[in-house]
């Protein structure tokens, strides 16, 4: 099978650009487990408090997020479908032992810190989706409610356990495990477009929005508003996370892909994870600023809770129907990043602790588990973004890493970038580099100032 890939990647070659990308539609894969993991609680979070605290003005953090993000994973791929070697390895053997470290733990960390939401928001997701069909878990006792959350805990950690499972098992089982991230990854975007589009957009704010005008000129006016500070930096930092940039390449390994698979690489990041993500964050920005945000140029109240939503769209939708779409998006996004976070704990954990054994693997993917007891509590907000926040300083070390590898001709060889093309690769990946440090540092700046406060309290 990997033989015929091959020969039909060398047969699409030579074909016009529009026949070549319809072939790579069969191939795609990697760029929509990416997107399952970055569609996750903390993307939800900034999202809802972004649209609630500014609506329209603050569409093209995403955008940007994740055309940096984008860019990064690209550079990755180049690097490892050239050479066919696992990144941390690389890292401990070509830069130095105590950064693959660093990287690997840090990944490891930041996976089951923000493991914890994803639960939360995946049960709060399946309660919402019961009451719109007339099951209301709210009406039960305390026990009882701790015991439905707790079950439905239970049931989202064994499904996902057993799809995990599919992708240890071969050729069949993986792509079992795409088809299904691919599924997940779309139900999540028209859950969401249904919401935004009912609820109408104004087309005129939307482009205002989308290109950062308005946002530039409530700055001119104002300054910098400091509440929207962490909002923006946790939707960066969401968009495109140190454990995704670990899982990556592991992904492609073990889809063998090769040389061959470089443009397919690209477009597959392309059609996989940019488009979906895109559409998703932006009508989950759109509607919540519809129904719940701010007049324009006013500051909104923060939203706590993403149910806030369902009264203004029960207008349109009826109470039960704006539940279910509501508790359905929750759902598709909690136990998809559930899904690939456990399956980012077993790489990680494979490379930190030396192991190669598929039971170790299994058993490593069971690491941030302990994020169940997040069904437990309400939505965490805060805890969701400020995790994204925490976590995000350590990304441009990461990224300055494969930076340094992409430019190591003994590394890279041939595939080296030179000219024009090497130029434009360093430019758009140190411009990343450098505007995820100036947030990292407004991010910090902001949970220390938020930690003094809460002490002086």
């Amino acid at each position: 099978m990997l033989m015929d890939e091959k020969a039909y990647l060398r047969e699409l070659a030579g074909q016009p650009l529009g026949t070549r990308l319809r072939g790579y539609l069969r191939l795609s894969g990697p760029g929509y487990m990416q997107s399952a993991m970055t569609l996750g609680g903390g993307t939800v979070a900034s999202c809802v408090l972004m649209g609630s605290m500014l609506g329209y003005e603050l569409l093209w953090v995403q955008p940007l997020a994740i055309l940096l993000g984008v860019t990064v994973l690209a550079a990755i791929a180049k690097q490892t479908t050239h050479t066919g070697e696992r990144p941390y390895r690389v890292f401990k053997e070509q830069l130095h032992p105590a950064l693959a470290l660093l990287w690997g733990l840090s990944a490891l960390i930041a996976t089951v810190i923000w493991h914890f939401p994803q639960y939360s928001l995946t049960a709060n997701g399946v309660t919402t989706l019961l009451s719109g069909v007339g099951l209301d878990i709210g009406t039960f006792s305390d026990g009882g409610r701790l015991a439905a959350q707790f079950t439905i805990g239970i049931a989202v950690l064994a499904f996902s356990a057993w799809v995990v499972g599919l992708y240890e098992r071969g050729a069949g089982g993986l792509k079992a495990y795409e088809l299904a991230m691919k599924y997940m990854v779309w139900a999540i975007v028209i859950a969401f477009a249904i919401v935004a589009i009912a609820s109408g957009i104004d087309v005129g704010r939307f482009l205002l929005g989308l290109t950062g005008i308005s946002f530039v000129q409530r700055v001119m006016m104002e300054g910098l508003p400091p509440e929207t500070i962490r909002p923006v930096v946790g939707g960066l930092a969401a968009a495109v996370g140190i454990n995704m940039v670990f899982l990556y390449p592991y992904s492609l390994l073990r889809k063998n892909w090769g040389p061959e698979h470089k443009e397919v690489a690209y477009f597959d990041l392309v059609i996989g994870m940019l488009v979906p993500f895109l559409i998703s964050t932006t009508f989950m920005i759109v509607a919540t600023a519809n129904t719940i945000g701010p007049a324009p140029g006013e500051t909104g109240t923060p939203v706590r809770n993403i149910l806030e939503l369902v009264p203004v769209l029960s207008t349109t939708f009826g109470e039960g129907l704006a539940l279910a779409l509501i508790g359905f998006g929750m759902l598709a996004v909690g136990i998809s990043t559930i899904i690939t976070h456990m399956l980012a704990s077993a790489f990680i954990g494979s490379e930190v602790f030396g192991t190669d054994d598929p039971r170790a693997r299994r058993w490593l993917s069971f690491l941030p588990a302990i994020g169940i007891l997040g069904v437990a509590y309400p939505f965490p907000w805060a805890m969701s973004v400020t995790a994204s926040t925490l976590a995000y300083p350590l990304m441009p070390v990461a990224v300055i890493c494969f930076i340094v590898l992409l430019n190591r001709k003994s590394y890279m060889g041939d595939e080296r970038p030179e000219g024009i093309g090497r130029l434009v690769w360093n430019v758009v990946l140190w411009f990343a580099v450098v505007f995820m440090i100036g947030a990292a540092w407004l991010a910090l700046d902001q949970n220390w100032a938020d930690l003094q406060a809460y002490l002086a309290s």
